[in-house]
């Protein structure tokens, strides 16, 4: 069932009093009766991973309701009481777990072992399945009418693109979040000056700042901006969509691959059959519906297949983010960034 479906019907649902104590009482037999989930994913890889999930498990019957990352997690810890589903689907990574990590259970996978050893469940909480790049998404008839070359971070501060360049917000959106510690790494770190004075130089050239990740990509596509920051999965679906008129570009400075996870909420009601779905994203089915969806699976097996707008990582500069200092400064970090958004934002 797609995902929008699903949202009307859980909200059908809440409204009839069936949440009214939280998600339905657990089933006696992992495999059968409900789970309740939030998801930061698309539709096309919700489909892909449901279908796929529901292959093994036909007996149990899921409902989701989608939302940024910020608002899941928001979500959850407001509701952290009385629990109104039983996992988040995608969205999370390591800066989260000092935030939100007393909202999720414990629990790691026997497919845990499998994943690629940066990749692994070492805080307990969250299950990483997939790792995705940042990059920029540059419409080509826009590049070309104002004369810019847009090869990187620096390019981005050429005068012409004022007011064409669009991002989600850093301190709610896990995308826009990844492309912030991205520009970090390429200039020194978090606490790097140099770092901050580019993206008060970036802000002051008309960064425009929306509130979904997935603005970015189809407005640049639209023509809307020049310039969009986003993700490559993101790119990858609309150009395997038959999206024309845009192109990816990862910095010249570098990019970074960042892991993605999704954890079981705390009192989750359906808690094994939140177990069993945390299996499948780490296993080789699971695993499978990434690699189709335009993300890359983080699995030591073999998969195959994949868009063929996939980049060959080989061909780009990678660099290795200090993530543990930007989970432990994420709050400072989303301190900064606000503080020089209300300083130079919407000049």
């Amino acid at each position: 069932m797609k995902k929008g479906l699903v949202f009307i019907l859980v909200a059908m649902i809440a409204m009839a009093g069936i949440f009214a104590n939280g998600a339905s009482e657990s089933s006696d037999e992992p495999g059968k009766g409900e789970l309740y989930i939030y998801t930061t994913v698309s539709d096309t890889h919700y489909d892909l991973t449901m279908g796929a999930f529901n292959e093994l498990y036909p007996d149990i019957t899921v409902y989701s309701t989608y939302g940024g990352a910020g608002e899941c997690k928001a979500r959850i810890q407001a509701e952290a009481a009385n629990p109104q589903a039983d996992l988040m689907f995608g969205g999370l990574q390591y800066a989260d777990l000092e935030a939100y990590g007393q909202y999720f259970e414990s629990y790691v996978s026997p497919n845990d072992q499998y994943m690629q050893e940066e990749y692994q469940n070492t805080s307990g909480k969250l299950s990483f399945h997939d790792s995705q790049i940042p990059c920029l998404i540059v419409n080509d008839e826009l590049e070309k009418s104002l004369g810019v070359e847009i090869t990187g971070w620096e390019s981005l501060l050429d005068p012409r693109l004022k007011g064409k360049i669009v991002t989600a917000n850093p301190t709610s959106s896990s995308s826009a979040w990844n492309n912030l510690q991205c520009i970090l790494t390429d200039f020194g770190g978090w606490d790097s000056p140099e770092a901050w004075d580019y993206i008060e130089k970036l802000m002051q050239n008309g960064l425009v700042v929306v509130s979904s990740s997935s603005i970015p990509s189809k407005s640049t596509f639209a023509g809307e901006y020049a310039v969009g920051l986003t993700y490559e999965p993101a790119v990858v679906k609309l150009l395997d969509g038959g999206q024309t008129g845009a192109h990816m570009v990862f910095p010249v400075e570098g990019t970074t691959s960042v892991g993605f996870a999704s954890a079981i909420i705390k009192g989750a009601k359906n808690l094994e059959n939140a177990k069993l779905f945390i299996d499948f994203l780490q296993s080789d089915e699971g695993q499978q519906t990434y690699l189709e969806a335009g993300a890359r699976p983080i699995t030591t097996h073999k998969v195959e297949g994949g868009s063929p707008y996939m980049v060959d990582l080989d061909t780009i500069v990678l660099q290795v983010a200090d993530t543990e200092a930007l989970a432990e400064h994420k709050a400072e970090i989303c301190d900064m960034w606000n503080a020089a958004w209300a300083k130079y934002g919407n000049n």
